[in-house]
């Protein structure tokens, strides 16, 4: 669950970073950064090499979560160009620091849903973000999963089975008739997902929060994405389906996109079954009454296509 409100010493953050460069380190300052949803996010500046870094607290001892994304990290800065953050140093909780943490590169500018973009940097911002992702999406192999795992040859039994968990923990949360098109929709999910793309490496994460944009001389720039949570080999769609559930990207960035990898017919349909787990999922975080209505929304019109092609 959410640990967006927890506060870092000074002092703690000389010991993380003393920890990391095998040093005294004097941190002076911290700053915090907006835009995470699940950890604290902060920024600090300290009087050596590299001078800076951003470190991410969760209230989890154990830190998986954090030592997974170290490893994704790892992994895509290893065997991709995509623009990612260098990961530096993890470690879960203990005695001298009170949560697990993860220390990373502090990529420049600001996240892509802290500023009024103007039409012409927004597309500017879209075409290199199509860029980065066509590159990104080159990479494939021959089954579906998480990176450092072996895989399965279908997509499906990996996300229908997130979509069944996902509707058990929001079931106290939503009304029967919407849990019941939930329902309907799932006993399709298999047989439509069975039109699957090639294992495809996918970021996962990819909305405006995750998108650090800069400004140059000639305008805002992609400057590089964060929070690559679910960075695995997927059928495509998932990602795509996520840039717009948020309407992050637009047309500038699917003229670019598809010029090279066009969509498969269906696809506008397949993508409702992943914005149904999108808004479950934030249903299941946050509860708002927002995500609820989209969940009922997305939920009822699966349903009816379904039984319209029945």
């Amino acid at each position: 669950m959410p640990s967006t409100n927890l506060s870092l010493t000074l002092q703690q953050a000389d010991t993380v970073l003393s920890r990391w460069l095998k040093c005294d380190v004097v941190c002076d300052q911290i700053e915090a950064l907006k835009g995470g949803m699940i950890n604290t996010v902060l920024r600090l500046t300290f009087e050596q090499s590299p001078f800076t870094a951003v470190i991410k607290l969760n209230r989890d001892p154990d830190g998986s979560g954090l030592q997974s994304e170290y490893m994704r990290l790892d992994y895509l800065k290893t065997h991709t160009r995509l623009p990612v953050p260098t990961p530096y140093h993890y470690a879960p909780a203990d005695q001298a620091m009170p949560y697990s943490y993860l220390l990373l590169e502090t990529i420049p500018g600001t996240n892509m849903a802290q500023v009024d973009l103007a039409p012409k940097d927004r597309s500017a911002i879209e075409r290199e973000l199509a860029e980065a992702l066509i590159d990104l999406h080159r990479h494939t192999r021959t089954t579906y999963g998480r990176i450092h795992e072996p895989g399965v040859v279908s997509w499906a039994e990996i996300f229908v089975p997130e979509l069944q968990a996902m509707r058990d923990n929001v079931e106290e949360k939503l009304t029967d008739a919407v849990l019941g098109d939930i329902d309907a929709a799932l006993t399709h999910a298999a047989e439509i997902l069975t039109n699957q793309g090639p294992p495809t490496l996918i970021h996962e994460d990819l909305w405006a929060g995750n998108i650090m944009v800069d400004r140059g001389e000639e305008g805002w720039h992609l400057a590089g994405l964060v929070d690559p949570s679910g960075a695995k080999f997927a059928d495509v769609e998932c990602e795509l389906a996520y840039l717009q559930v948020f309407d992050t990207v637009g047309s500038t960035f699917f003229d670019v996109y598809t010029a090279s990898h066009p969509l498969r017919s269906g696809y506008e349909f397949r993508r409702l079954f992943y914005w149904l787990n999108t808004y479950m999922i934030h249903v299941w975080l946050f509860g708002d009454r927002s995500y609820i209505d989209r969940t009922a929304e997305v939920a009822r019109t699966i349903r009816s296509y379904t039984t319209g092609s029945n």
